[in-house]
Formats: structure tokens, C-alpha cells, sequence
């Protein structure tokens, strides 16, 4: 008799949970748009349209049908999204990258499936699951690793500096916010390892975000009129100051650019292009910010505090003693 009752008030709020459950969705889907330490990279869509949109959409759906009591429309919802989201928890398996908002949001939908469960209509629940399954295999397209084109042309030279024998990859975006943050602490620790020899750094602007190719070609055009270390860190400061400011078209950069008194000249910045994309083919990038050493061997940090205390480990050259 308790177990019924209780059942029954279970059924009477389940509505009403669904709702609540869902709305959590939502904000993990927002929060996935914020970064914390790092700005994750696992992109990915149906027909063009980017996997957050429609996980905003189903949310809706599921908050929609919650509140109109359409107990079967919900099920059939929640199983073919079970189903979609074994599909993208195979995609993670198979390239080994894993984004914990992805795999909350897949927790989310198992969890809401689950107080839905209803056992009499398997024969919908297993449909909609394959559905689910087969309709994400078929048209869904991912991506875990940021590139500017898929097919690199013949690299070029890449944006360094420093004589240093220890080489340093610095993969950042300039709309990453922890990328921003990073930046006044790493140019001090960066300035004096360049200055005594130690390292030689090559900055890479990685596109987790649609506008930084936008900021990296503008970044090179940069260096093209004046490639100086000093001069470098100080457009990457007012590239970071642009984005912030989300100037995010052609010719408000340019005019923030001038404002700033910063010269540019541009060129055919695809060759270089090509070769950020091997670089970050062959190192895996899937976040920023990312810092990867080789100094003998090849070691990769990422977040803001890992990296700054990975350079400042790093051993100064005997010629660099005072």
C-alpha cells in the first residue's frame, strides 16, 4: 500500500521533475558556451545544424510535452534520444576525447529516460532507440580537433620567437576566456625564457571559436609589417582586448586596429594556415588554452595554472646566467 501511494505521488510530480531536469540540461548545454579552465573542442551536427542548438530544442520539447502530460510523444523522445546519445558516448570512445558537458547532458537525457520508463511499451521504447541510434550514425558529423581547412597546402613558416634549444607550441584562442586570462602572466614568464635563450615559442591560434581565424589572419598580417617578440605579445593583448569587445567582422577590427596604432599588411596567410592545421593534427588539440614542451621529450599542459608552472620549471641555459 505504501509503495502504491507512493508511486501515485511520484506520477503526480513526475511532470513537474521532468521540467526541472530538463531546465538542467539547458544550463549545461549554456555553460558548455563558458569556459572554465580550459575551451573544450568536440563540434558536431546534424545537417549543419550544431548539436547544442538541437539538445536547446529537444530540451524544449521534452519541457513542452512535460507540461501538455503527453506521456507517449515523451517516451518516444526519450528513447530515441537514448539512443542518439550511445551513439555520441561511441563517438568519444573511438577518439578518445572526452567533453565532461557532453557526458553530463548524455546523463541528463539516460536520467529523465529513466523516470519515464515504462515497460508495457517496449516495442516503442526499442524503435525509437534504434532510431536514435541509426539517424545520429547516418548524419551525424563530428569533429575533435579545430582545423582551418581539411586539406593543408605546403606549410609555411610559422609564427616564432626565440633562439631557445626547448620548443614551446602555445595553442590559445583569443574568445577563450581562460585564454585572456592567462595571457598578462604568461607574457612575463614567456618574456624572460625568449630573452635569456631558452625557449623558442610558437604561438598558434587555434579556431574553437567561428571568429578566430577572423583574429588569426589579422594576427599575421600583423607580423607581417613588423615581426618583433614585443611588438607580437602586444597585438596578441589588443587581438584579446577586440574579441573581449565582440568585435567579430572585418571592418571593425580593422578600424580598432588603426585606433590602437597597430600596422598590418596582408598576404596569403593559407601555407601557414596548413601548418597550424598539422600542428594541431599532430598534437591532438582539442581545448585551449594548451601549452605542449619538447625538451626531449614532448609534454603537454592545459588550463591557465598548469602551464604557467610548467614554464616557469623550465631550466635556463648556462648562457643565460648573470
Amino acid at each position: 500500500m505504501f509503495i502504491r501511494k507512493s508511486y501515485k505521488r511520484f506520477g503526480a510530480r513526475k511532470y513537474w521533475i521532468n521540467v526541472i531536469v530538463s531546465l538542467i540540461g539547458i544550463g549545461i548545454i549554456l555553460l558548455y558556451s563558458i569556459c572554465g579552465e580550459s575551451c573544450e573542442y568536440l563540434q558536431g551536427g546534424i545537417l549543419d545544424i550544431e548539436l547544442k542548438y538541437l539538445g536547446l530544442l529537444y530540451m524544449g520539447m521534452l519541457i513542452f510535452f512535460s507540461l501538455r502530460k503527453r506521456d507517449l510523444v515523451l517516451l518516444s523522445l526519450l528513447s530515441f534520444g537514448t539512443g542518439a546519445e550511445i551513439y555520441l558516448l561511441g563517438f568519444q570512445i573511438r577518439n578518445l576525447v572526452y567533453c565532461y558537458y557532453c557526458l553530463a547532458f548524455g546523463a541528463i537525457v539516460l536520467l529523465l529516460f529513466l523516470l519515464n520508463l515504462n515497460m508495457s511499451k517496449k516495442t516503442l521504447m526499442g524503435i525509437s532507440l534504434f532510431l536514435g541510434f541509426i539517424l545520429f550514425s547516418i548524419f551525424f558529423q563530428g569533429a575533435v580537433t579545430p582545423l582551418y581547412a581539411e586539406d593543408p597546402p605546403k606549410a609555411d613558416l610559422p609564427p616564432s620567437f626565440g633562439n631557445g634549444k626547448i620548443k614551446v607550441r602555445l595553442y590559445t584562442d583569443y574568445f577563450c576566456g581562460p585564454c585572456r586570462s592567462l595571457e598578462p602572466r604568461l607574457e612575463e614568464v614567456i618574456t624572460g625564457l625568449v630573452k635569456k635563450k631558452v625557449i623558442n615559442i610558437t604561438f598558434i591560434d587555434t579556431p574553437i571559436h567561428k571568429h578566430t581565424s577572423l583574429y588569426a589572419r589579422y594576427f599575421l598580417y600583423i607580423l607581417n609589417e613588423k615581426k618583433e617578440f614585443n611588438h607580437a605579445l602586444y597585438a596578441r593583448a589588443i587581438l584579446f582586448e577586440a574579441a573581449n569587445n565582440r568585435i567579430t567582422d572585418k571592418e571593425r577590427l580593422e578600424e580598432f586596429l588603426k585606433e590602437k596604432k597597430i600596422k598590418f599588411k596582408p598576404f596569403n596567410v593559407i601555407p601557414t594556415f596548413g601548418l597550424f592545421d598539422s600542428y594541431l593534427r599532430e598534437d591532438k588539440i582539442n581545448a585551449t588554452p594548451i601549452c605542449v614542451i619538447s625538451n626531449g621529450e614532448k609534454k603537454r599542459f592545459e588550463g591557465t595554472e598548469d602551464i604557467i608552472k610548467a614554464l616557469e620549471r623550465l631550466p635556463f641555459s648556462p648562457s643565460s646566467s648573470p
